[in-house]
């Protein structure tokens, strides 16, 4: 399937007048022959000074009545206040998030933190608490209304060292405070005690605060990285830094240098800019409407709908669309919740690109569809599948990041389909079954089988890298397929390695060229089940338990092999 055009983004935002010492009135507009027999009456109008200025008098009033009122506008993402080494805290804006980082040290606590309050009744909740060595806290609250020299209270159990600090974050979404991400938060153990670097990473959904917590052993402040914020400065146990970040999927680092860390936190409060919808509904061409969450588009190749920029919390699903054949993308959309995420039924020609998806069912379900793409999004599911496709057709799956679930990607009945550069596992990987004209290439995936196929033709295997402690790729009662330039590699030597790096199962017909199959328990190659009449050329055959393993029924004398290269197996060649 070719790849569809570049995907016009439409961005929705509100015009907002803000308050000004300068007021700008707007006067209608006054007909020509209306001025001009103005003009001619100024000779007389003269003549009558007390009544034209009452005139005018009257005008400027009724100008500054329909004068419009000045909205205020939404505070951007920053801070908003800072409560540290005695102080309390003072903010300026309406519904702030206050965050209160703990830091329990030095080398190591058992102790806990018992409770946190403040004088404005706030209810703060436990975010993080992470314990490698020293331990570290985040607590979080929302403020309704400013704060006015509020001073926060934490209650700790034990003895031991406590240092804490608490800022004020404007201009977060308080129905979705915290990223959704699956890797948020991002914690780290650093290799202190005594001088070292410590790096935590992390990946963004939307626009955040991302704010970056240490734990210090009696030292400096760190020297931390390019785009990241001090707080404030505080050194001797804790250090709290921040960036601004609008970086969807992107790596974001903090590197703490030049002191003593022993431990980072990492975490992101998305931006109110990160609009709120409820889950959203369409049913039919005509479904694509504002008040169904479409930011743009008429519909066309060139011009699709665009559902854009919604932090959607699921129910039963977060997006649904059935029966539509327009063109449409969701784009930038972040779902999370217990329901499915995004579902398509008998769609054509949808896209969904550059997504978060966290949910406990179906991330992406899509079934009876065609001419669709999935695309460079983060998806993580809790008990139900990360991408499930059924009876479909010419579409692609390409580069996303998948986790959590028992399959990452699933499907039956699919053709005409490409799942390319996709990365990620769950526990179970690509398993794909009654498969004709479809590629799986340059897949990175982590499973107990990555990849697994069932009952297809014209199928491609292609360049991907896989890691088990199982079977790497499973090819069954299938024909007429290549497996190329794959990496089964399964996760170090010996015992540690998969039982199988490639798996043929009553299959024939199956080109095996060109990989790299290396420390497996079992069999580098495995034939089972009368796979006969397979071509196994110009591999990289080694360190496995059997270089290539044949049952009864599937000797290599039925399947022809050459041009192998073998080093380090314990057998080059055996049977079950």
């Amino acid at each position: 399937m070719s790849r569809p055009k570049e995907i016009p983004r439409f961005l929705e935002k509100e015009a907002v007048l803000k308050p000004s010492p300068l007021v700008f009135v707007c006067v209608p507009a006054v007909d020509i022959s209306q001025l001009s027999r103005i003009i001619q009456m100024i000779p007389r109008i003269w003549k009558f000074r007390r009544s034209i200025l009452i005139m005018l008098t009257v005008i400027l009033f009724s100008l500054v009545v329909s004068v419009p009122q000045a909205v205020r506008a939404a505070p951007s993402l920053g801070l908003d206040g800072v409560m540290c080494c005695g102080t309390s805290l003072t903010t300026n804006n309406p519904n702030d998030v206050i965050v209160v980082i703990i830091e329990c040290g030095y080398i190591s606590c058992s102790d806990n933190v018992s409770s946190v309050t403040d004088n404005s009744g706030l209810d703060y909740a436990l975010r993080a608490s992470f314990a490698p060595n020293d331990r570290l806290w985040e607590y979080y609250a929302i403020a309704p209304s400013t704060l006015s020299s509020d001073n926060i209270t934490v209650r700790v159990s034990g003895q031991r060292f406590f240092e804490f600090m608490a800022f004020a974050v404007k201009g977060v979404n308080i129905a979705t405070v915290f990223d959704a991400s699956p890797s948020l938060p991002a914690t780290v153990g650093c290799a202190g005690p005594g001088p070292n670097d410590c790096t935590v990473s992390t990946e963004t959904s939307t626009l955040d605060f991302v704010i970056a917590s240490t734990a210090i052993n009696d030292a400096e402040g760190c020297t931390a990285s390019t785009g990241f914020t001090e707080v404030t400065q505080m050194g001797g146990a804790l250090d709290v830094d921040y960036q601004i970040v609008d970086t969807l999927g992107s790596k974001t680092y903090f590197t703490c240098s030049g002191t003593d860390p022993t431990a980072i936190v990492m975490d992101g409060l998305v931006s109110s800019d990160s609009r709120p919808h409820t889950p959203i509904f369409i049913d039919g061409n005509d479904g694509f409407t504002t008040d169904n969450g479409v930011t743009g588009g008429t519909g066309t190749s060139d011009d699709p709908y665009v559902i854009s920029d919604w932090t959607i919390q699921a129910q039963d699903y977060g997006i649904e669309i059935a029966n539509t054949t327009a063109y449409f993308t969701i784009i930038n959309v972040t779902i999370s919740g217990s329901g499915d995420g995004i579902v398509l039924s008998s769609t054509q020609n949808g896209v969904v690109q550059n997504s978060l998806v966290s949910v406990s069912r179906d991330s992406i379900r899509i079934s009876n569809s065609e001419d669709f793409q999935v695309a460079s999004n983060y998806i993580y599911s809790g008990n139900g599948h990360g991408i499930f496709l059924y009876q479909s057709s010419s579409f692609d799956v390409s580069y996303n990041t998948l986790g959590g679930g028992p399959f990452a990607i699933t499907g039956s009945y699919l053709s005409g389909a490409s799942i390319v550069g996709n990365k990620g596992g769950a526990e179970e990987g690509i398993n794909l079954d009654h498969l004709s004209a479809v590629s799986i290439n340059q897949n990175s995936i982590q499973a107990h089988t990555p990849i697994s196929v069932y009952s297809c033709g014209d199928l491609t295997i292609d360049s991907n890298t896989v890691s088990s402690p199982d079977t790497g790729i499973a090819v069954s009662n299938c024909n007429n397929v290549l497996v190329s330039n794959n990496n089964p590699n399964l996760g170090g030597t010996g015992s540690n390695g998969g039982v199988v790096g490639i798996g043929v199962d009553g299959s024939d017909g199956i080109n095996i060229t060109s990989n790299t199959v290396s420390y497996n328990i079992g069999g580098g190659i495995r034939l089972t089940n009368s796979a006969r009449g397979n071509v196994i050329t110009n591999n990289a055959i080694s360190d496995n338990q059997c270089g290539i393993q044949t049952d009864s029924s599937s000797s290599v004398d039925q399947n022809h092999v050459a041009n192998n290269t073998f080093a380090g197996n314990t057998q080059d060649y055996c049977s079950l």
